[in-house]
């Protein structure tokens, strides 16, 4: 479905709203997730403002000073300030009074170095299922200024950041435009969407922001906005997007997208074929073939788990994945053939082998055999491979499981960092040889740290991920379409 907007005058379609205030001006509706976005509701919201806080309702607007208190009641939005408790009918709006942003120190972001976050705009905060739920409304490049940061470090180069602030604002975007008329809010701050509030604003990233203001990146086949994918680290190729993604297994892999196709990393030639198992071990194994990426720490890793290890991991999540995702984890028939088919209780019993049946032309597995005495299942699509085999030590109960990285390690990662890998079994272990970290499709940030160190510019960056891109100014258009 083609989905177009007018950006003319002051309008209200599908859920975009545009302000005339100096230029157009898009809003964006973002769902705010609660503590380490573990919950997409809260069961308790504390708000400060340093020149207090506007409270409306549909029946009443208060003026208030911070701090206030907002809990979920029967009947509304309990809220709590200066010795007084008030119930209000949902949804309630929150406002600084002097515009001044909003803080939720209910919450914590930014990892080790922790912080309340604070917000542009204003907040809605709606009751649902007896708890909170929050949305952030604000402009779309004030929004940016709390996302840039939050993906990309702001230490790296300007022109890295200007390339991120495009991808973010194209994936934001059409976000907006494939959003269901009606529905409360876009996107959410997590990494489902992109990670929002997570890391403080930044003067670099508010200038990368003002710099690259309105421009998104188009299609120059179809003139349609891009899905603007992107990632950490790719190892030194990316994936094609049809060969990550597809909804039903007859179209999986498919031959996806034209400006979403595998794209070397590295700063000489690729002298290999990373379809072939043998080459794709050498290419993986060494740590030195040149690529803009060859400073992220993900740029290869090694895990090593023993064969008992390994089975633990995959019997503790085959069956589960199996359940997300039943066509295309497969079970192999007397006949041959692999069918969907529920995993046996024990899973896949002990484990006997791991075979790479077919990689994408960036080398990452598309599908790939386990082999266990209670049979051999085919497990299909990188996040499904990345979900089965997990290398943490929450489903072995024993010692740490450690990756390996460039120059350091990390214990217990949650997933397996990505699906360009490979794997080397005997008796007694497995190692895996990796390479990047995500999904591997669109733009590679530590690639683009790289280019922009080399002397590349946001525009040449982008279109060394994206294929046959051209910019566009989103307030300087009539219409756009996805």
């Amino acid at each position: 479905m083609r989905h177009r907007i007018q950006v003319r005058g002051i309008v209200l379609i599908v859920g975009l709203l545009f302000l005339s205030s100096g230029g157009f001006g898009m809003e964006i509706r973002v769902l705010i997730t609660n503590e380490l976005y573990g919950s997409a509701t809260h069961k308790e919201v504390q708000l400060h403002a340093v020149q207090g806080l506007t409270i409306v309702a549909y029946d009443c607007s208060l003026e208030i000073e911070s701090p206030l208190i907002l809990t979920p009641a029967v009947n509304g939005i309990k809220v709590k300030f200066d010795n007084t408790e008030q119930i209000l009918s949902s949804p309630i709006w929150i406002y600084s009074t002097e515009e001044d942003k909003i803080q939720i120190t209910s919450i914590a972001r930014g990892g080790i170095h922790q912080f309340a976050p604070c917000y542009r705009g204003f907040l809605e905060i709606h009751l649902a299922n007896q708890a909170l739920e929050v949305i952030n409304q604000v402009t779309l490049e004030e929004y940016l200024y709390g996302v840039v940061p939050s993906e990309m470090p702001v230490t790296w180069p300007l022109e890295a950041i200007k390339a991120q602030a495009i991808a973010s604002r194209t994936y934001v975007v059409r976000a907006m435009l494939k959003a269901e008329p009606g529905a409360r809010y876009h996107v959410e701050d997590t990494m489902f969407s992109q990670v929002y509030n997570n890391q403080r604003e930044a003067p670099i990233a508010q200038k990368a922001v003002d710099l690259t203001r309105g421009l998104v990146m188009i299609d120059t086949d179809t003139d349609t906005l891009i899905n603007a994918y992107f990632h950490s680290t790719s190892g030194g190729v990316t994936a094609a997007a049809g060969d990550v993604w597809g909804s039903a297994r007859h179209s999986f892999p498919n031959n996806g997208v034209a400006y979403l196709q595998a794209k070397p990393v590295g700063t000489s030639n690729l002298d290999y074929n990373l379809r072939l198992e043998q080459q794709v071990r050498e290419f993986l194994a060494n740590k030195n073939i040149p690529s803009y990426e060859q400073d992220s720490p993900w740029y290869r890793w090694k895990i090593t788990l023993s064969i008992q290890e390994l089975e633990q991991i995959i019997n503790a999540n085959l069956a589960k994945q199996y359940q997300l995702q039943p066509d295309f984890i497969l079970t192999k028939q007397p006949n041959g053939e692999f069918v969907s088919y529920p995993i046996p209780e024990d899973g896949i019993g002990q484990l006997l082998d791991l075979k790479v049946t077919e990689r994408g032309l960036g080398g990452n597995i598309l599908v790939m055999e386990i082999h266990g005495t209670t049979g051999i299942y085919q497990i299909m699509k990188e996040y499904n491979i990345r979900s089965i085999i997990r290398p943490t030590n929450s489903y072995t109960n024993g010692p740490d499981i450690v990756v390996e990285l460039m120059d350091k390690q990390s214990k217990n990662y949650p997933v397996l960092p990505s699906a360009f890998c490979c794997f080397e079994l005997t008796d007694q272990q497995v190692i895996i040889y990796g390479g990047g970290n995500g999904h591997g499709v669109g733009m590679s940030q530590w690639g683009a740290k790289g280019m922009a160190e080399a002397g590349y510019t946001h525009l040449e960056i982008l279109k060394t991920f994206y294929t046959d891109i051209k910019l566009i100014d989103i307030y300087q258009i009539t219409d756009i379409s996805i």
